[in-house]
């Protein structure tokens, strides 16, 4: 994805806002030009930036995905272990605390660097407060809780939510969320808004072949969105 193909994404999100009349749909495609502009915005950044010189020495990394946890009512204690002898150091401890997720990161471990990340935690925790201690194989991982009391689990339950509306994933390629994007609302549209999709599309592939690379070719969608 280059600079010159978001410009030509947030050009085709503009004339679909300008034609488009239902608020839900306006809304959802001026969240997807924030994104594209956003995006936009973070690559001429990126561009800008000096060039690193390469770290001298590459080691491995290892998520850790085993640990035991134990708590009382003011912290929750989550063990790692195995990950050295005794004996050996640990380059360096890298911790990130925040009020619902933590990681830490250890370099030059013999040889290996290993991170450690637990997100959704049950309770909110202060991350000021927060600590890593070396052991004789691993590390104490101690989380101070902000509000005194007892959890039962390390991690909170996640509830499944119902989507009205088509959603854009957030991680996905530019170009291939907003093809997603419209052919949900295309799918799920009535016939004054698959009227809208298919005139703007045509107007798009005219376009495409005088040379107008505004967007990617939509395959079966662009070759006829009447046929879905």
């Amino acid at each position: 994805m280059d600079l010159a193909e978001i410009k030509s994404n947030i050009d085709e999100l503009r004339n679909f806002i300008a034609q488009s009349k239902r608020p839900q749909v306006k809304s959802l495609l001026e969240s997807e030009l924030k994104r594209q502009n956003d995006l936009l915005s973070s690559l001429a950044a990126t561009a800008t930036k000096p060039k690193v010189a390469a770290a001298t020495k590459s080691m491995p990394t290892k998520n850790i995905s085993t640990y035991a946890w134990d708590e009382s009512a003011k912290w929750v204690k989550i063990y790692v272990t195995g990950i050295k002898e005794a004996g050996q150091t640990i380059g360096s401890v890298e911790p990130t605390f925040e009020a619902r997720s933590f990681t830490v990161m250890l370099r030059d471990v013999a040889g290996k660097n290993y991170t450690l990340t637990i997100s959704n935690l049950c309770g909110e925790i202060r991350p000021a407060e927060c600590t890593v201690k070396a052991n004789k194989t691993g590390v104490a991982v101690h989380l101070a809780k902000e509000v005194s009391g007892t959890w039962g689990s390390l991690k909170a339950k996640r509830e499944e939510k119902k989507e009205d509306m088509p959603k854009m994933d957030k991680d996905a390629d530019p170009n291939a969320g907003l093809m997603s994007l419209m052919k949900q609302m295309y799918e799920s549209g009535d016939d004054s808004m698959k009227q809208m999709i298919n005139k703007t599309m045509y107007e798009s592939q005219m376009k495409q072949r005088n040379g107008d690379t505004s967007l990617p070719d939509m395959g079966d969608m662009g070759a006829g969105l009447d046929d879905l």
